[in-house]
């Protein structure tokens, strides 16, 4: 029995043996196969050094009563910290000359809808017959005397429209100190209506209460100043008391503009002659085809303002005209109709209209004036840069752009995005996410210094034209994905150098606070998440962590930190994701919090 055990476990010893031997070749062998390499991170690196415009901040317009009410304030400046509120600057005008809704056919029945015209308007064709008897009435005119303070009395700044905008613009100059600044700005969507003539256009493709299709503009809509022409002929006028037209439109705005300040105690930095300036619609609107129309409106409200202390400073802002879909949206429409960059090659070939316009400003919509544009860079180059060969027939082959002239340009308004983070097919250039990526795009390659939204929120549900509502606030994501650009890039920063190598799907814009803080925003238009590897320039390289804010389809603004070793961070940003990196100018506390912490646990 002894030399049985003892022969087993020689025969044990020796399998054991052979195994470990097995082993040890099978780990030698998958030593020397090739590894599966871990994919390549992103390399972000941001360099201070090289800068660029200075951003003036973020905001939106204006729509019904909500930016009265202390939730809409909380939101829009405490959590958005928006610095930039958008006004309408339609005058409003009390009694008699808004009587019946300037005489218009409205659910007030009288006259009833629709009017004795079996039209749901009235019609004029200019100053002389604006006043026509019509309806058993006849609607007067506000003649503007050559002192503003004696034209004040016949404004109404407490209709919903200048109200909210008062007490909203209030709110928010009262938080200059905490946002950094403040600015209000407005935009003329229709000056007085007995200004205006005949545009030689009709309206179409209209049902229900609005207007009858083929009715000629200008017209009375439910109160609305609808389309037509500024009258430019200079002609004294004896329903103006032998003044002209021009002269009251520059008069009239300006007064309505001197009382707007004084009934609400606010300033505006800038106004537009006006918005959308070939674009004629059912509501307030009016349009200037070619460049010296345009020109001749803003000289003469230029010296008008000049003879007022409490308006010389408001600057004058303009074309705010539509980004368009190409070449011949930002020169030339047949007609002609002059668009963005010849208005203001034109503007600063005249000495005296170039002195008036302060700086240039643009809306970010397509042709059809509802689609958001900016998913394609194309036009935001050509609006910064021009172009130096001839992009389609029948254009200049050499153009200028924005950036030649030495002023700033802002992105007043856009909107027309779904309500959800993705949308639109394979690339999700229609939903919040997209909102994100065309703020980047107008920031980087349109060198805008401020990005201005339609509407917050306008009383419904969240649409295409709001970024969110009274139940959703913070939640919604077309809120948050311009919150990612507007909490923490404050007015006064300054846009620094941001480079991405390794990647072609990831972009990357950086800013630097006026107080010396950093804020880097990256959006993956990608669908796979992006592993990304910052390179911290080197007053911020001994930084512990920063401060992060991410958002994709699966969660909204999740905050986190993410650490900093040797003056990298390494992150990733989810596939379809922005994130907001934040780190503060005060680096003293995060690099010796710890150590403050081990010399008090040792004291202890």
């Amino acid at each position: 029995m002894r030399s049985f055990f003892h022969r087993s476990r020689w025969a044990t010893l020796l399998l054991v043996c052979a195994i470990a031997l097995t082993l040890a070749s099978v780990a030698a062998a998958r030593e020397m196969l090739p590894r599966p390499r871990a994919p390549l991170a992103a390399t972000v690196t941001i360099d201070t050094a090289t800068r660029f415009q200075v951003i003036d901040g973020f905001g939106t317009c204006l729509s019904g009563s909500e930016a009265q009410q202390a939730w809409w304030q909380q939101l829009y400046y405490d959590d958005l910290h928006a610095s930039i509120l958008r006004v309408d600057l339609t005058p409003n005008f009390g009694a008699p000359y808004s009587d019946f809704t300037y005489n218009s056919p409205w659910f007030h029945n009288s006259p009833a809808l629709p009017g004795p015209d079996n039209n749901n308007v009235r019609t004029y064709t200019s100053p002389s017959d604006y006043s026509a008897t019509w309806a058993g009435r006849s609607a007067p005119i506000a003649v503007m005397q050559a002192d503003a303070n004696q034209n004040l009395s016949v404004f109404d700044y407490t209709r919903t429209m200048p109200q909210t905008g008062g007490v909203a613009a209030q709110a928010g100059q009262a938080r200059a100190a905490q946002l950094g600044d403040f600015k209000l700005i407005g935009s003329i969507w229709s000056p007085p209506p007995w200004v205006k003539v005949s545009s030689g256009n009709t309206i179409s493709g209209q049902s229900g209460i609005l207007p009858a299709n083929g009715t000629p503009w200008p017209f009375i809509w439910g109160g609305n100043f609808s389309g037509g022409k500024l009258d430019l002929s200079g002609t004294p006028l004896a329903v103006f008391n032998n003044t002209s037209a021009l002269t009251q439109f520059a008069r009239s705005m300006a007064s309505y503009i001197l009382g707007y300040q004084r009934a609400f105690n606010v300033h505006f930095y800038a106004i537009s002659v006006q918005n959308e300036l070939n674009f004629e619609t059912f509501y307030n609107s009016m349009t200037y085809p070619l460049s010296q129309d345009y020109i001749t409106a803003l000289k003469a409200l230029r010296a008008e303002f000049d003879k007022y202390p409490e308006l010389q400073d408001i600057k004058i802002m303009g074309p705010e005209d539509l980004l368009g879909g190409d070449a011949y949206g930002m020169w030339e429409y047949g007609g002609p109709i002059h668009k963005n960059l010849q208005i203001i090659s034109n503007v600063q070939a005249d000495p005296v209209a170039a002195a008036a316009l302060d700086f240039f400003n643009i809306h970010g919509y397509a042709n059809d004036g509802v689609s958001s544009a900016g998913s394609a860079p194309t036009e935001w180059d050509w609006w910064a840069n021009g172009w130096d060969s001839q992009p389609a027939p029948g254009l200049p082959s050499t153009v200028q752009g924005f950036t030649a002239y030495g002023k700033k340009s802002w992105m007043t308004e856009t909107s027309g995005e779904q309500t959800s983070w993705l949308s639109g097919g394979s690339f999700p250039g229609a939903g919040g996410w997209s909102i994100a990526l065309k703020i980047h795009q107008a920031l980087t390659i349109g060198q805008q210094s401020a990005w201005v939204y339609w509407q917050l929120t306008d009383g419904d549900a969240v649409g295409a034209q709001t970024l969110t509502d009274a139940t959703l606030r913070a939640e919604s994501p077309k809120y948050v994905a311009f919150k990612h650009f507007a909490r923490f890039i404050r007015p006064n920063a300054q846009r620094v150098a941001a480079t991405v190598a390794g990647s072609a799907t990831l972009n990357t814009s950086a800013y630097l606070n006026a107080n010396g803080a950093l804020v880097v925003v990256l959006v993956n238009s990608a669908d796979a998440a992006e592993a990304v590897t910052l390179q911290l320039p080197a007053q911020f390289a001994a930084v512990a962590s920063l401060d992060a804010y991410t958002s994709s389809a699966a969660a909204l603004w999740q905050p986190s930190s993410v650490p900093v070793s040797g003056g990298s961070a390494s992150f990733s940003v989810p596939g379809y994701g922005v994130t907001t990196l934040y780190v503060s100018a005060n680096l003293t506390p995060r690099l010796f919090l710890p150590m403050l912490r081990h010399i008090g646990a040792s004291a202890l």
